[in-house]
């Protein structure tokens, strides 16, 4: 089972990174393809869907383990150096430094606000960014996402570009493979 990640629901099997559900190339395209049908641009923010306040509607703690152990090979090393350094007083101590290994995770169901759920798990560090970042007074009202429209001159500049890139590509293809 990974962490970070979705484990079910909406957005099944996306990874998610600095408090954001990566979406796969499908799904990037179906929701580009939307936006542009509408006349809208597309802006970088439709690859990925946010994991703050404007995005999620509520939330609710499935399950928490909150384990921290120490980390076995550090306190082997350490408790190993200190051993010939100071004796078996040293190995204690050294030991009794090693680092903490953080294995705790929170698996959290997720109500967004166009509808969609889903089952996400969550490490404790993505966990208290997750936290921080969709906390809200009940009065808050979410900011639209505001996308600038294609004006007619760009749409046509737009189009007259992807042909001059393609023509390009090919006279350059052309060029490189003839023999002189």
């Amino acid at each position: 089972m990974s962490i970070n990640a979705v484990l079910a629901g909406d957005y099944e099997g996306c990874q998610i990174s600095f408090n954001e559900i990566k979406l796969p190339l499908l799904e990037t395209c179906r929701i580009q393809k939307e936006i542009e049908a509408k006349g809208y641009r597309t802006v970088r923010s439709d690859n990925f869907k946010p994991l703050n306040k404007d995005f999620v509607e509520s939330y609710q703690l499935i399950d928490s383990i909150d384990d921290v152990q120490k980390d076995v090979f550090s306190a082997m090393f350490r408790g190993g150096v200190g051993q010939m350094v100071f004796g078996n007083v040293g190995g204690v101590a050294g030991a009794a430094t090693a680092k903490n290994r953080n294995d705790g995770y929170k698996i959290v169901d997720v109500h967004f606000r166009d509808g969609k759920r889903s089952l996400i798990r969550l490490d404790l560090k993505a966990w208290e960014q997750f936290l921080s970042e969709t906390y809200c007074s009940p009065d808050y009202i979410p900011k639209p996402i505001v996308r600038p429209k294609l004006t007619k001159p760009f749409q046509v500049a737009r189009s007259i570009l992807a042909v001059a890139i393609v023509i390009g590509c090919v006279w350059l293809i052309v060029r490189c493979t003839t023999v002189i």
